[in-house]
């Protein structure tokens, strides 16, 4: 019952922090009431999944099994305070400044505990991570739908003040189950195994350019459908709690095929399933709603399955030894990720405006991402 309670406690805290991903609900509202184009709406959520990762570096070097409470407390106050900031802002770096960095830094340092603490107790822990981190990914389901109704009845700074108000009420009273006792009286015994910078490289590579093309499409799922399509607003709103859904499902579902089949298996089912999404996107351009929903909620589904597979691979690789250190520096490729993905993706619409282009490059990415597995799966050989 105790793995229960804190599993589902867990899950709670990532599906209000979640909320990060509903940015393609806000974008198109951010457009409009800040004048900006594509490249320039982007930014508030690049700096928040950027100040993410580098929180969760930071954070993943101070981190032990007496101090995990304290690091939930601070990141809960610092999201509520960044929610509020972002209700005051009046120019987009202030909006940035909220929603990005103080939101982002605050994710940060919450989402790595019940990751650490889940991989410290459980042996096979790819699946209890992905059952926790459904919460994070399936939040839209919950918050694209509210956030958009707010947004289009009472404005961007109310909405804003409310997700405020919600993440105190909620996030506050779930900082109490995850205190030191949870990580030190039933952790076991650390394991080490041998270190290769080479294949610590390619993980890295391979979450960098993965999370890359999940973090745009995402970022851009409302806005492509809308504008760039012209699918009815509220049939693209509804699409997205369909992705989250899809986002949510397989972090467990990869979480298992990880405990099972091993990374390079997990990694290159999801990359098959990646170009599949491209070849549809590619060849549907918005024609048809439903194979729109389909691709992108390819992507959607994608993005989940490669951040279920991140920590399951450090201890699938490294050991427990250090996982925290290690984890948080591996995660610093999901916040470059997002400036890549928003800067390229933002210039290739503003520049060539039609999708057609963006589908090329994300072809590109999927293909070396490929040959990047065929070399870790040899590095790993080679450290047997």
């Amino acid at each position: 019952m105790k793995t229960i309670g804190f599993l589902l406690s867990g899950f709670m805290l990532m599906m209000l922090m979640g909320t990060v991903y509903s940015w393609s609900v806000f974008r198109v509202e951010v457009e409009l009431v800040y004048g900006t184009n594509t490249l320039q709406s982007g930014l508030p959520y690049m700096t928040s999944l950027f100040f993410y990762a580098l929180s969760m570096m930071v954070t993943g070097r101070q981190m032990t099994s007496k101090n995990t409470q304290s690091i939930v407390l601070i990141g809960v106050l610092l999201i509520v305070l960044g929610w509020f900031l972002a209700a005051q802002s009046n120019s987009l770096l202030q909006l940035t400044i909220g929603y990005g960095a103080f939101i982002g830094i605050g994710v940060g340092m919450a989402y790595g505990v019940p990751v650490y603490i889940v991989n410290q107790r459980y042996e096979k822990s790819g699946l209890y991570t992905g059952i926790m981190l459904s919460g994070f990914g399936a939040s839209p389901l919950v918050t694209a739908p509210l956030v958009h109704y707010w947004v289009q009845n009472y404005g961007l700074s109310q909405t804003f003040l409310w997700m405020s108000g919600l993440s105190l009420i909620i996030l506050m009273p779930l900082v109490l189950v995850f205190h030191s006792k949870h990580s030190t009286d039933q952790t076991k015994q650390a394991i080490e195994k041998p270190y290769s910078s080479k294949t610590f490289a390619l993980l890295y590579i391979l979450f960098l350019v993965a999370t890359t093309i999940g973090l745009m499409m995402i970022g851009l799922s409302y806005r492509i459908g809308v504008v760039n399509y012209g699918f009815n607003v509220n049939h693209v709103a509804v699409s997205l709690s369909l992705f989250a859904v899809l986002n949510g499902i397989s972090r467990p579902l990869f979480g298992w095929i990880i405990d099972k089949k091993g990374f390079i298996y997990s990694s290159t089912l999801s990359s098959v399933l990646i170009l599949l999404a491209v070849i549809v996107a590619f060849l549907n351009q918005g024609n048809m709603l439903f194979l729109f929903a389909i691709s992108m909620g390819l992507f959607w589904f994608n993005l989940g399955a490669w951040l279920a597979m991140l920590p399951a691979s450090i201890k699938l690789y490294f050991g427990t030894h250090l996982y925290a250190k290690r984890y948080g520096l591996m995660f610093t490729a999901y916040g470059f990720g997002a400036i890549i993905g928003t800067v390229l993706s933002g210039l290739v619409l503003d520049v060539f405006v039609n999708t057609y282009y963006l589908y090329i490059l994300v072809f590109g990415i999927v293909l070396f991402i490929l040959y990047v597995i065929t070399q870790l799966k040899k590095s790993a050989s080679a450290m047997q």
